[in-house]
């Protein structure tokens, strides 16, 4: 059971225990970094709860993976698991799904109505709202009236990064169940086995990725990678005239500003091990820049003032 989740053997072992019992929380955090397992936890647990041979009579049992059910909640389309998060805001919206910031009061009101139905095909309906730090306070009001009077055969999942982020009275309704970073082995014996790494390439990624598989995964595509990591050494050892600079940043935001910033990052920390007086300026100008474009600000802006920063940094 939830076999294919690197790691979280304590949580799995807590939603096993709880299945088996038929305890089942009526809410749940799934808080932690990125990359961790958290929403494809949220999806096995669907799994579990609703595959039509799951009767866990062994202590071995889980989900099939073969009927119907499960092979619907696989492919998302299971009729009682609705996942609450900006794509579906923007289709309620009708809205370009790059505008959406916040998930807003008329989601988590749609989500209500699809709570007070009955299940469609599976014994539970499960509702995973993701991100749910970024609930604005009236829907986040309007979601705790339904935590306040949980239906019957209802999951709810929240996934988060911070718990400092999601309001007490949620928090204190739901069972939180923290994701750690995952193991470097662990993750090192995964790219070996689905990306056909090298163990030494592999376990390089595992270090730097910093426990989360989503970094991971990116640092493994190394057309991207390579391409990034030459801007960091183009800044470092190239004369720039700023309109070449400026075209340089508007190509990196094009193709994936935060890509850019993590390979680079890669490619500081190399350099941090080695001459860490050197390289810590500029840890501290990608790590700023990083943390900007989560917050959303325009990514040809940050790039662009990474990018003189940086050359700034290598210039003088």
């Amino acid at each position: 059971m939830f076999d294919n989740i690197l790691c979280q053997q304590k949580i799995k072992k807590v939603l096993l225990n709880q299945i088996k019992s038929g305890k089942i929380a009526h809410a749940y955090i799934f808080m932690g970094q990125d990359g961790v397992g958290k929403r494809l936890m949220a999806v096995e647990l669907a799994k579990n709860l609703n595959c039509a041979t799951n009767n866990f009579t062994k202590t071995d049992i889980g989900a099939c993976g073969r009927c119907v059910s499960c092979e619907k909640v696989a492919k998302n389309i299971h009729p009682d698991l609705h996942f609450i998060d900006f794509a579906k805001q923007a289709e309620l919206e009708d809205e370009d799904l790059e505008k959406q910031k916040i998930l807003k009061i008329e989601t988590i009101r749609y989500m209500q109505k699809k709570v007070a139905t009955k299940a469609r095909e599976g014994k539970w309906k499960v509702f995973i709202i993701e991100p749910a730090e970024k609930m604005n306070l009236a829907a986040a009001n309007s979601l705790l009236k339904t935590l306040e009077e949980p239906p019957e055969n209802t999951v709810i999942i929240l996934i988060a990064k911070h718990k400092e982020t999601i309001p007490k009275t949620i928090v204190s309704r739901s069972q939180t169940l923290f994701f750690q970073p995952l193991g470097q082995n662990e993750m090192s014996t995964w790219l070996m086995l689905n990306h056909s790494l090298v163990p030494v390439k592999a376990q390089e990624i595992a270090e730097l990725s910093e426990g989360s598989l989503e970094n991971a995964i990116k640092l493994v595509n190394e057309k991207e990678s390579e391409g990034f990591s030459s801007i960091w050494h183009k800044l470092k050892t190239q004369k720039f005239y700023i309109s070449d600079l400026l075209e340089l940043s508007k190509n990196a935001a094009r193709r994936d500003a935060l890509g850019c910033v993590d390979s680079m990052m890669v490619e500081a920390k190399k350099e941090f091990r080695i001459y860490p007086q050197g390289a810590a300026l500029a840890l501290e100008f990608l790590n700023a820049s990083r943390a900007k474009l989560l917050q959303n600000v325009n990514a040809q802006t940050v790039l662009d003032n990474l990018f003189f920063d940086l050359y700034d940094l290598s210039n003088n």
